[in-house]
């Protein structure tokens, strides 16, 4: 390979690297206060992946130029190397961004060679070979100039339970309407009275009544190639079957809770599948995807949900920090549980009552990484709101309901400094007039029970058992009423002295089983091979394997 060839190579690799490595830029920003340093240096790049392709080009090619961008690549690919080693946690993202760009870049080569290379050989006389090549080089364009894909299920169904309803929610490799049909009704995906068809995810709210009794549910798209104002072509239809499970507390009940599974869906799905067939309903409590840049992020989730209930058992989820970031964070609503486009809500299964909240993002809103885009205040003060509404209607009073509970990605009754100090504290307040029995929530990457027992309004310190730093302040539990658990660490031990696993093999959550005769729940951290995660309280010292706790 020629030198030129090589450094064109080089830079080539560099710019899509860095191009894949977006998603850190706002690091660059961070470690040197400039925010338009990222930027300067894609153009840097774009500069000498430019010069190497015109040395490569040109036959007496400069000297110095080439040295000079050859110095310049192998210092950038020296620093990029170290961005991506900052950065590995999103790996998958990197990977996947990296491959379609390549692809991007292959397919420009080979218009490029067909165009001005491919005519000087001896297969531009032999047209058995000259016109295929342009003939399906022509129809992939016109592929893609219409969009036309078969039409088959790219993510199979979940059940989502916001309310007093199921969103099912499944995605198609083409541009399809979605039907769900319970017994002898028909649901479907509308906007303002019409059936969407030029999307490929689709979500069909169906009432928890209906699918509760029939117990069974089939989904059907169907491919809409052109839609006219007066006439349209359909493609092929697609559909399929599955039984449904709603939540029977008769035998108790059993639920499953994961958070921070940063784009890893087989540590999820293996950690997830605890109670197997005694599952009741699976908790997603956020950061399932590190950030929404593509619909594979986004899907993630909802190829998570459906290896651990196969479509057949309720998903509650809540929205992650992380899963507000990036270009297509505002789809979220569209591919999981939602209500009115925001992720707070209250959801009914069996007796079980449950509020799910969104903190939003873990800075105040005028953090530099927002670029001015954030208004979670206003957000939150809408829960809050929401909150005094409930309390207001007393639904959760109803007799019916045998078990109640709090879902939140970040944790309301743990205060770290005075950022939404003021919010939990207020919420805080107004939870503890809803008797619930128990608060899941992510975020912090650890095993950590936040019970009752802990001392409201008292600094806290790491126990000398937790094998940490037992001086510094690690924040405080507000003075909530019931008690609250962290359910999730990338690791299948508790140990913080143990790093998380940074390649997705191992991850823990937390399984909870009811009992209402005796009247409690009995709490157990559990990793990816399904063995108990022994866990001392962080704040206490006291352990367990199994937490027996009453319940209101």
């Amino acid at each position: 390979m020629k030198k030129t060839s090589l450094l064109a190579v080089l830079t080539v690799f560099n710019l899509l690297f860095y191009y894949s490595m977006r998603s850190f830029w706002s690091g660059i920003e961070g470690m040197f206060g400039v925010w338009w340093l990222a930027y300067l240096l894609f153009i840097v790049i774009v500069a000498l992946a430019v010069s190497s392709i015109i040395l490569r080009l040109t036959k007496r090619a400069n000297a110095v130029l080439f040295w000079v961008t050859f110095g310049l690549s192998i210092a950038i690919t020296g620093g990029l190397g170290y961005m991506f080693y900052l950065g590995i946690g999103s790996l998958p993202f990197v990977l996947e961004t990296f491959a379609d760009a390549l692809i991007l870049v292959a397919v420009i080569y080979f218009i490029w060679f067909l165009i001005f290379a491919y005519p000087k050989t001896t297969l531009a006389k032999r047209k058995l070979v000259k016109t295929p090549l342009f003939l399906l080089i022509f129809i992939l364009l016109l592929i893609q100039f219409f969009d036309l894909r078969f039409n088959y299920i790219t993510s199979a169904p979940v059940v989502y339970a916001v309310e007093d309803e199921y969103q099912i929610v499944w995605t198609t490799n083409a541009r399809a309407s979605g039907v769900v049909t319970v017994g002898n009704k028909k649901y479907y995906d509308l906007y303002a009275g019409s059936e969407r068809s030029e999307t490929r995810v689709h979500k069909v709210s169906v009432p928890m009544t209906a699918l509760d009794a029939e117990k069974s549910y089939t989904i059907s798209s169907t491919a809409v190639i052109y839609r006219g104002p007066y006439s349209g072509i359909k493609g092929r239809k697609v559909e399929k079957t599955y039984a449904f499970k709603p939540v029977d507390l008769s035998d108790g009940l059993h639920y499953y809770a994961l958070s921070d599974a940063h784009d890893y869906a087989g540590a999820a799905v293996a950690a997830g599948g605890y109670w197997e067939e005694k599952l009741d309903f699976l908790l997603l409590i956020g950061d399932i995807s590190s950030h929404l840049e593509s619909g594979a992020n986004l899907n993630l989730i909802n190829e998570i949900a459906h290896k651990i209930t196969k479509g057949e058992k309720p998903v509650v989820f809540a929205r992650g920090n992380h899963e507000v970031k990036a270009e297509r964070a505002d789809e979220l609503y569209r591919y999981v549980g939602s209500k009115n486009e925001k992720f707070y809500y209250t959801f009914k299964l069996g007796g079980v009552y449950g509020i799910v909240l969104d903190l939003g993002e873990d800075h105040d809103d005028d953090w530099w990484e927002f670029y001015d885009l954030a208004h979670f205040d206003s957000y939150r003060a809408e829960q809050t709101a929401f909150l005094e509404e409930l309390l207001a209607t007393g639904e959760h009073a109803d007799p019916g309901i045998k078990y109640r509970m709090l879902v939140s990605h970040i944790p309301v009754t743990y205060v770290q400094g005075d950022f939404l100090k003021e919010f939990k504290e207020e919420w805080t307040d107004l939870l503890n007039q809803f008797n619930l029995d128990i608060a899941l929530s992510g975020h912090h990457h650890q095993l950590m029970p936040l019970t009752t027992d802990i001392a409201p309004a008292t600094p806290l310190r790491f126990h000398a058992d937790y094998h940490a730093d037992t001086t510094t302040v690690r924040g405080y539990r507000t003075d909530a009423n019931f008690d609250a658990f962290v359910v999730s660490r990338r690791s299948d031990v508790q140990d913080i002295g143990v790093a998380e696993n940074l390649f997705g093999k191992k991850l823990s959550g937390l399984a909870v089983a009811v009992d209402f005769t005796a009247e409690k729940q009995t709490i157990r951290y559990t990793n990816v091979k399904r063995e108990t995660v022994p866990v001392v309280n962080p704040f206490t010292g006291a352990r367990f394997e199994e937490l027996e706790l009453l319940f209101n």
